[in-house]
């Protein structure tokens, strides 16, 4: 309201003879000054709790030296954090002698995020190439086949340790007080469980725990007695039209495995040696890597785990948890996954994933 002093006094005079009756005040300020603009009645109103609350019709002064000196502070905070962008809260209020409540308030005001360092797969020089021609074959085989994607079974192994890590993260425990929550962890007498798994369309086949150290006889065996059992609920037409995917660990590279591939999927299977060659250290291309083992390993670690039974029961468990919906969001995924490592030249993209 940009009205002068002796302006808002009038109101107020107004406003008395009014009886408080904003409405009222504005009529009888028109009649009463004519050559005046018309304050409205939410204009009187806000005169009205002014001069109620304040006892004066001024408007209240800012406190220019406060302001100052906040700005100052802001300005020093962001400066710390333009010389290092990965200290602390705490650290930037020491620094600064102010409390965290002011350096958060700070850094959402001028749009800073904490960002958490995220962990890739180092890629070699002659990597880059290798990813880019791969990821060109499959967006080919998509443009004339939209549903290309469905016909792959993406296959990994993935080893489940006594004393595995737990995403401490994603483990909460809400309480009044500090329930001093903790989990023993042995070091000691631990064991493991090599687990073999498959994502093909809409289901998970498997898993399949290695009882043997996996080697290119154990994968070959796998291959040739095992894993059949695991695709009778595939139906027929769909497994003559299935490609075999696996990365180029050294077991999926003997002679025996690459034998059997080229005739039960003949140029039909995806790998180290195989019709299309697998770009390696592309954990990040393949389904198992950036969404089944982590998925998994959230819910088998969610308590610790007692026998080697309990946690083949665990694993199964949760492969059931598994839907068709996260699997179709899966293979959008890949599809987003290959056109961005296009993009990119190969190199890492799985920073960008959530860009707008």
């Amino acid at each position: 309201m940009n009205y002068s002093r002796n302006e808002f006094i009038d109101m107020i005079f107004v406003l008395g003879e009014a009886n408080k009756n904003c409405l009222l005040a504005q009529r009888l300020y028109r009649e009463k000054y004519p050559q005046r603009r018309t304050p409205d009645s939410r204009s009187f109103r806000v005169v009205m709790d002014r001069f109620m609350t304040t006892g004066s019709v001024d408007l209240p002064k800012r406190n220019v030296a406060n302001r100052v000196a906040n700005e100052g502070k802001e300005l020093e905070i962001l400066l710390q954090i333009e010389e290092d962008p990965h200290i602390g809260s705490r650290r930037l209020a020491l620094l600064s002698n102010v409390s965290q409540t002011t350096v958060n308030r700070t850094t959402r005001k001028y749009k800073y995020h904490p960002y958490h360092i995220e962990l890739h797969q180092e890629l070699h020089n002659q990597d880059f190439q290798l990813r880019v021609t791969f990821c060109e074959w499959l967006l080919r085989k998509i443009e004339i086949n939209p549903n290309f994607v469905n016909y792959i079974m993406y296959s990994d192994e993935a080893t489940f340790k006594s004393n595995g890590a737990v995403n401490r993260h994603n483990m909460h425990y809400y309480a009044t007080e500090n329930p001093h929550w903790v989990r023993e962890v042995q070091h000691q007498n631990h064991w493991s469980l090599n687990v073999w798994c498959g994502i093909h369309n809409n289901r998970i086949i498997g898993p399949y725990f290695f009882n043997e150290p996996l080697n290119g006889h154990s994968y070959r065996v796998f291959l040739q007695q095992q894993l059949p059992e695991l695709l009778e609920e595939v139906n027929l037409q769909e497994r003559q039209s299935m490609w075999f995917q696996q990365d180029g660990a050294p077991p999926h590279f003997h002679r025996a495995v690459r034998e059997y591939l080229d005739q039960e999927y003949p140029q039909r299977w995806i790998g180290r040696g195989g019709f299309v060659a697998w770009p390696p250290r592309s954990c990040d291309l393949t389904p198992l890597d950036f969404f089944l083992w982590g998925y998994l390993k959230d819910k088998v670690y969610a308590t610790k785990p007692t026998t080697r039974e309990d946690m083949i029961i665990r694993i199964r468990d949760a492969c059931q948890t598994v839907t068709p919906g996260m699997l179709y969001h899966v293979r959008q995924n890949i599809i987003k996954r290959i056109n961005i490592c296009i993009e990119q030249g190969g190199h890492i993209f799985e920073h960008l994933l959530n860009r707008n």
